[in-house]
């Protein structure tokens, strides 16, 4: 009977852990991969919300592409209205790896990670009041 309940103790913490390995709002709880090794992909922009209401591009009119590298380098191009425009980068993620900063000739943009699994990007940046979420799939 003591086995039992050490076992079932034991057996009980590794799942608390494990339910909590989750760093991001919307997930994943738990993955094998690292953060570093989900991000690096190919990534295709696919919806937006404003204050929580769907304002995505038509996708005649909008479309971005980036792909961020393991060097810490990323391209990107996105089509407006038929006119193409490319540019290059570095990305970081902040301390924590909470955020995404992605640095252009430009300037620096940091966004929060909502969600970041080997398929899926969700990236929340607040400016001016206003709370703007962008989603990717991976390519």
């Amino acid at each position: 009977m003591k086995k039992i309940i050490i076992y079932s103790f034991l057996f009980i913490s590794l799942g608390a852990g494990f339910s909590s390995c989750g760093k991001y709002e919307e997930g994943p709880n738990f993955t094998l991969l690292s953060k570093k090794a989900r991000i690096t992909n190919t990534w295709k922009f696919t919806s937006q919300t404003q204050n929580g209401i769907d304002v995505t591009p038509d996708p005649m009119s909008y479309s971005l592409t980036m792909t961020l590298k393991k060097d810490g380098t990323f391209d990107a191009e996105s089509i407006i209205f038929m006119q193409p425009y490319t540019y290059s980068g570095s990305w970081a993620f902040s301390g924590d790896k909470e955020d995404l900063i992605l640095t252009d000739p430009n300037g620096a943009q940091t966004s929060e990670i909502l969600k970041l699994t080997n398929s899926e990007l969700k990236l929340r940046i607040s400016q001016n009041g206003e709370e703007i979420v962008s989603t990717y799939t991976a390519q």
